[in-house]
């Protein structure tokens, strides 16, 4: 049922007088959250492409991360996609995926990453791609991706971590990226519950929540500090 729908009904019921039906306004904030999510998706990484194109650098930055990133988003896009599930369940993961492949091309060409890593990175990207329009990617092997998909975001969010922990700064990695994040994947644990998409989804939301504090916890403790000079990773 559309947002429009559950609004309609929602005002029905307060026109004669009585409260909407809790399952009703469960339903009805869902949906309008799902597509709050989405909106602020669409720029929830232009802080940091900006921060990246006002400095020319990318120092700081964990490539491996963003690319794992990359195919996390992919299969969580997925999932929803060949599941079946309203747009407002996943729509943030496609608006992602665009905007962190603009980042992705900045940090190879700041970082001066060998052709090939790149080349390699928009092969796989587009065979992907190609396999889910096409069809030949199955519900139940989605469902086993997007379980595998938890151990993806792990290992995206991990060196950053790790490589912020060992410089003792987060470089350019902007803040605000990671507090929408955060505050995203709590409203996306109600509404994946909503939605119908499953308990894999909220066991990925809730490792989203406790990877993505931890970061912006590294952004408030290093806050104003300078990398420590050799402790550069990939």
């Amino acid at each position: 049922m559309s947002l429009f729908s559950l609004l309609q009904d929602c005002f029905e019921a307060l026109s004669h007088g009585s409260f909407p039906p809790s399952d009703l306004l469960k339903q009805t904030i869902s949906k309008g959250l799902g597509f709050a999510i989405i909106a602020a998706a669409c720029v929830v990484k232009v802080p940091q492409i900006l921060k990246i194109s006002q400095n020319q650098s990318a120092q700081g930055l964990s490539l491996l991360s963003f690319e794992l990133e990359q195919l996390a988003l992919t299969i969580h896009g997925s999932y929803g996609f060949i599941l079946g599930l309203p747009f407002s369940a996943y729509g943030e993961a496609v608006v992602l995926v665009l905007q962190n492949s603009f980042l992705l091309a900045q940090i190879y060409v700041l970082s001066k990453t060998s052709f090939w890593r790149p080349f390699l990175a928009i092969s796989l990207f587009g065979t992907a791609l190609a396999f889910i329009s096409a069809g030949m990617v199955t519900p139940s092997l989605i469902m086993i991706l997007y379980d595998l998909n938890n151990s993806i975001v792990l290992a995206a969010r991990l060196p950053q971590i790790y490589q912020n922990f060992m410089n003792k700064s987060t470089g350019q990695l902007s803040g605000t990226v990671y507090v929408a994040n955060f505050l995203g994947c709590i409203a996306r644990i109600f509404t994946s519950l909503q939605e119908g998409g499953g308990y894999a989804m909220v066991r990925g939301f809730l490792l989203g929540l406790l990877l993505n504090g931890t970061l912006v916890s590294q952004v408030l403790l290093y806050r104003g500090s300078k990398a420590i000079p050799g402790k550069k990773l990939e």
